[in-house]
């Protein structure tokens, strides 16, 4: 019969447990003296002994009254042993070790892969969550191994990909799991073992997996698909993000902070000025296309250069169809030349025009030295750059380390700064969001129902589609920018601040957000390929809503308002933070 891995761990301790007890025992009977204080360090001594193979009753036991120097010797030594044995159990029993405290581990956090974003999200797990993860490693040697044991996490070495080791690991007692790894046909290879656990045991397991996809469109789509419902069924939750989305996201949620003031002005017109056509970029700009919609309706103007700009733009267009219903994107082919492009901001800049650059190559060190450049040709007070720092080593670390002495100059989307929990699960996100279709859902009545309502998104939170959690999901980010525009944005030194305590709003200021809202819903239809039709049909995804605002009908205008008066509602449910 083959035992189980952790069957063989069980044995193992068990039995060294048994000689220790034995020993201790035995020796108690075969010298009955030794049961007196006077000889504890001495029967600690011998019980150590014979873990290492040596008999302990080879010698008698020393006279009672030995040299008070000779007995603080070997209490020393006995300390050495303990030590040193420790050691030697935590070299060749930590296997054995792990799998015995992964008997009792219940609700855990597994993650598979300690590269260096598995390091990254243990590490926000305990200092963001005050908790510790179960790692799943490969590599028995990896050099990560060391320091997330000390941080008190638990690695499980053994291929991911296997189902026997995810069930050792302990998936069926997991809270939920994340599969962020480099290569994505390790992760496929996870789903396979996944679908395995699923076979054999269907219905005993209630566990979600989150995992990596690095097409940013690709994630999106299996996210809102059913191609895995039967797992769902099963009790396997198969659930996909992009680490470029996850940038996208964390940065558009800081921005409202950085210009609260601007945001606040009726006239201001943002203008996004992208260098890049990477997937990063990419993701930062459909991110901007959900929620940059400010006061002023032409806002946001966006440009992007890159040296192969025409190619982004027709992929884009490809992937978003209705991109072009929501802001003009220009796409502008980048030679290394920048000075014309910041001659209109620097020299005689229009009125009202608020510039936000954004250097997102894929390259730190390409970002990092055309970030330099803007800053030493522009004016110290002209505007901020921001400059995509993915890996956070060489000198971006050194520049990043003296950023209040380059308070013009903003380094995103590092690893570190991205790995988080909160950006893969959204599990704060979503309290909020939650609140926002509860609240739907209760003003939802007969007699205001209407040809643009639909049954999906008429179903509890538990019961939503992906894609109309989304929904939600993208309008619990837009509450920032919503305080942003009537100034009752907090901002403090710490990123994410709050809201004002006595937190209300006018009625010019509540019909203004809910045009603002309508735009941010429309252009969140559009990105989602729907398209105007007289009549709702979420098949080939018409709604008749998809309207401007003075076209659109005093019911559907009522909706948007009620969005807006729910704010304060759900400040005050959700605590003085808006999650973002």
């Amino acid at each position: 019969m083959k035992l189980s891995r952790r069957t063989k761990s069980i044995l193992v301790i068990l039995g060294g447990l048994a000689v220790i007890v034995l020993t201790w025992n035995g020796l108690g009977q075969h010298y009955p003296q030794i049961n007196e204080w006077l000889y504890l360090p001495e029967r600690l001594y011998r019980t150590l002994r014979t873990l290492m193979g040596s008999d302990p009753v080879s010698s008698s036991l020393p006279p009672e009254n030995l040299p008070w120097q000779l007995t603080l010797v070997k209490i020393v030594v006995t300390l050495a042993l303990l030590a040193g044995m420790y050691r030697i159990a935590q070299k060749l029993f930590v296997e054995y070790y792990t799998q015995f405290r992964l008997l009792f581990r219940r609700n855990q956090i597994l993650v598979v892969g300690i590269n260096q974003k598995g390091q990254a999200l243990l590490d926000d797990l305990k200092r963001t969550h005050d908790t510790t993860g179960v790692a799943i490693e490969l590599d028995a040697d990896h050099c990560n191994a060391g320091a997330l044991r000390r941080d008190g996490h638990l690695v499980y070495f053994g291929d991911g990909t296997q189902s026997a080791v995810l069930q050792d690991a302990g998936i069926r007692s997991a809270r939920f799991m994340i599969c962020f790894l480099d290569k994505e046909q390790t992760t496929i290879n996870v789903v396979r073992a996944l679908h395995q656990i699923t076979q054999k045991h269907p219905g005993k397991y209630q566990v979600r997996c989150f995992l990596h996809i690095g097409n940013a469109k690709v994630s999106a789509m299996l996210q809102q698909s059913d191609y895995f419902e039967d797992e769902k069924k099963n009790g396997i939750d198969l659930r996909f993000f992009n680490h470029h989305q996850m940038i996208a996201r964390q940065f558009f949620s800081r921005l409202p902070y950085d210009y609260a003031q601007q945001m606040s002005d009726h006239d201001a017109a943002f203008r996004l000025v992208v260098f890049g056509t990477g997937e990063t970029a990419k993701a930062l700009l459909v991110q901007a296309l959900q929620v940059m919609h400010t006061i002023n309706p032409a806002s946001p103007d966006i440009i992007v250069y890159g040296a192969d700009a025409e190619l982004a733009g027709r992929q884009l267009a490809a992937e978003y169809p209705g991109a072009a219903m929501v802001s003009s994107i220009k796409y502008m082919t980048f030679d290394g030349a920048y000075d014309q492009i910041l001659n209109e901001f620097v020299i005689d800049p229009p009125t009202h025009l608020v510039p936000v650059v954004i250097v997102a190559f894929d390259d730190d060190s390409a970002n990092l030295k055309l970030s330099l450049e803007i800053l030493h040709a522009t004016p110290a007070a002209a505007f901020r750059v921001y400059a995509l720092n993915y890996h956070n080593h060489g000198l971006n670390a050194l520049l990043k380390s003296r950023q209040s002495r380059l308070n013009r100059l903003t380094f995103f989307g590092s690893l570190e700064s991205v790995c988080q929990v909160e950006l893969i699960t959204h599990e704060r996100l979503d309290i909020t969001a939650r609140s926002i279709h509860e609240d739907y859902l209760q003003q939802l009545a007969p007699q205001q129902g209407s040809v643009s309502e639909s049954d999906a998104y008429k179903q509890s939170w538990d019961r939503l589609n992906e894609q109309a959690k989304d929904a939600n999901r993208a309008q619990a980010d837009h509450i920032a920018y919503k305080l942003a525009m009537c100034g009752k944005l907090e901002v403090t030194h710490e990123q994410g601040a709050g809201v004002q305590h006595a937190l209300s709003f006018t009625a010019d200021e509540a019909e203004m957000l809910a045009q603002v809202e309508h735009r941010r819903w429309m252009a969140q239809r559009y990105l989602a390929g729907w398209r105007y039709g007289a009549q709702r049909d979420d098949r080939r995804r018409l709604h008749p809503s998809l309207v401007d605002w003075e076209m659109l009908a005093e019911t559907e205008k009522q909706k948007d308002r009620d969005v807006v008066l729910r704010i304060p509602h759900l400040a005050r449910r959700n605590g003085t933070k808006p999650s973002v």
